[in-house]
């Protein structure tokens, strides 16, 4: 029989991402699991900042922010991203980053080192309680083509991908 718990809302994995904002001479970084897609055509994500970050104030000035999908090798930034803000730190610097431009956004860096970045601009913004959900339009992918194929699609390197679930990351593994 289930016992019935208070709501929550860390029950299933969620991606790990690196928000970029900001801009190139002053670029920021946020830990984020509070993304997810939304639409296919257009192609839309949605996602999470509480508004008391200082990454919230950069998103919302700028109407853009970047994507970064980092690997399971990635994860001493993932942690130092999310518990470091960039109100008194430079994150690209401390952890030797490179920030770069995100065509065709006009603000937002992506992370040159990471094998995937989106470009999202915002095209809503709804105040929930202690988060925001920004809808944003994905307008641009910059990652490296798949060998194996001609699919103008790029190598997402599942097995290395990071979820977060329930306070602990994991990485992916394929079920056979």
């Amino acid at each position: 029989m289930k016992t019935q718990f208070p709501p929550f809302v860390h029950a299933y994995p969620a991606p790990v991402v690196l928000i970029g904002c900001g801009t190139l001479a002053a670029p920021n970084l946020i830990t984020c699991s509070w993304f997810g897609t939304v639409c296919s055509e257009p192609p839309m994500v949605s996602l999470a900042v509480r508004g008391s970050r200082f990454s919230y104030h950069l998103i919302q000035e700028s109407g853009e922010f970047t994507v970064n999908v980092p690997r399971a090798a990635d994860l001493p930034a993932v942690i130092h991203c999310g518990s470091v803000s960039g109100r008194s730190a430079r994150k690209f610097d401390d952890l030797g980053l490179t920030a770069a431009a995100c065509p065709p956004l006009e603000r937002a860096p992506m992370i040159a080192e990471f094998p995937l970045a989106l470009a999202c601009r915002v095209r809503h913004t709804h105040e929930l309680g202690t988060h925001a959900a920004f809808i944003a339009e994905v307008v641009g992918v910059h990652g490296c083509a798949r060998s194996s194929t001609t699919s103008p699609r790029p190598d997402l390197f599942p097995e290395e991908q990071l979820v977060y679930l329930d306070g602990t990351y994991w990485s992916l593994r394929p079920v056979e």
